[in-house]
């Protein structure tokens, strides 16, 4: 299949730093955001960007037409009357043949293996599909909640997101000719399109821990220049194999004197959230890798994980922190509980100690194992930690079987000297 890559120039950016700029002018770390976008599309298989003007179609213009020469063939088209996304991409596709389109709104700054994404969604025989992370704003976020059925959840911005984890679109979309057909009378990508993909089961969610800033506003604007000066943009974007901070949750996230069934009271350690957002200020991807066994065992369900899950996201993201991905294990190895779960009741590789949750990991993040740190509390983090390659650090006493792990009494002072093994 050939794809294109369609950028929407955007509205009249009302809220924009400067709103007599085009938002593809504005600047960070000495280019613009066009430029980033072209070196983004050099390192993938596609060739041609289309980019639809509407509000300072002129200014638009003359950027792309004193732009470096570049492989990637720019092509501006002038919308004569802005009606939404969804028309802005169709006027596109009039233009080319291509089958499939990367549709990526103009005032977000991104960094990531294109091509990898790509493939996957291409695995996934969807027509639609949306790039998703965590939000810094979840509020005013379209969140896309990829479930374990592979189904996805979409809750608009406009609708209330309770006992919703943390995952919402990053501003890049793919769209086949199919799909464009399909959802072609609707107004909006993200809170028309995507709901209604997802109702048909036509949607894929592709959670990226890579680098994506909506710099649409002054605060976002300056937070996109803060993180290209001080090495967060190119720590998270790297488009090579990077290294991660892993987590294991009970224990380094939450307490363990009492196991969450539901979200009523859960809570996070002392200063984990405020340890946790420094791995987020330094660009470093944090992902979770627990066994959640409770689920096998019929004492909650997936929905009640996902609701506990959501409240962990609450409350890191009310201290501006988040995880960028989380990988469970729901099963179990022995049978015999009331009201177990007998699908689930199996010898897995996705258990830890066993290496499957962070294989996973390391293949969808583009993560190098063996430069990355597990934080654990437990022999099974430990044994995960050293089947893979990671460097491990404990919280608390060392487990049975070793004395000779890097051991901290609290989880936030184990996740800041990670932090230090990964940016030394």
């Amino acid at each position: 299949m050939t794809a294109v890559a369609v950028v929407l120039a955007g509205g009249k950016g009302t809220r924009s730093a400067d709103p007599t700029r085009a938002k593809l002018g504005q600047q960070i770390a000495g280019a613009s955001l066009m430029e980033w976008h072209l070196r983004l599309l050099k390192s993938s298989e596609i060739s041609e960007a289309l980019v639809v003007a509407g509000h300072l179609g002129d200014q638009v213009q003359q950027l792309c037409d004193e732009l470096p020469s570049s492989q990637i063939t720019t092509r501006v088209i002038h919308e004569e009357e802005q009606r939404g996304t969804v028309a802005a991409l169709r006027l596109a596709a009039e233009s080319t043949e291509a089958d499939e389109f990367v549709v990526v709104l103009g005032d977000i700054l991104m960094s990531f293996p294109l091509d990898h994404v790509l493939q996957r969604w291409r695995a996934t025989c969807r027509d639609i599909a949306v790039v998703v992370h965590p939000s810094t704003h979840p509020s005013d976020s379209d969140a896309a909640f990829p479930r374990h059925d592979g189904s996805v959840l979409v809750v608009p911005k406009s609708q209330p997101r309770d006992h919703v984890p943390n995952m919402s679109s990053t501003g890049m979309f793919l769209v086949n000719r199919q799909g464009l057909e399909r959802y072609g009378y609707l107004r909006d990508l993200g809170s028309n399109v995507l709901p209604a993909a997802a109702q048909e089961d036509n949607l894929a969610a592709i959670i990226s821990s890579h680098y994506f800033k909506d710099t649409g506003t002054p605060t976002r604007l300056q937070a996109a220049q803060r993180d290209a000066e001080f090495g967060a943009f190119a720590r998270r974007g790297e488009t090579a194999r990077r290294p991660c901070l892993f987590l294991d949750r009970d224990g380094v996230i939450n307490p363990t004197d009492r196991e969450y069934y539901s979200p009523d009271a859960y809570e996070l350690l002392p200063d984990v959230a405020q340890a946790v957002r420094e791995a987020n200020l330094k660009g470093l991807p944090v992902i979770v890798l627990t066994n959640q066994p409770h689920i096998a065992k019929g004492l909650m369900t997936f929905d009640d994980h996902d609701r506990v899950r959501a409240r962990m996201d609450a409350l890191l993201a009310a201290e501006g922190a988040f995880v960028d991905d989380y990988f469970y294990c729901p099963h179990h190895p022995d049978a015999g509980f009331e009201g177990e779960v007998a699908e689930l009741k199996v010898a897995c590789a996705c258990r830890k100690p066993g290496t499957g949750l962070a294989n996973e990991a390391a293949e969808r993040h583009e993560i190098d194992l063996n430069r990355s740190v597990m934080v654990g509390d437990t022999f099974r983090d430990r044994d995960l930690a050293a089947a893979t390659g990671m460097s491990y650090l404990h919280v608390g006493e060392p487990p049975t079987g070793g004395d000779t792990e890097d051991c901290y009494p609290k989880s936030a002072e184990a996740i800041r000297r990670g932090i230090e093994v990964l940016t030394c």
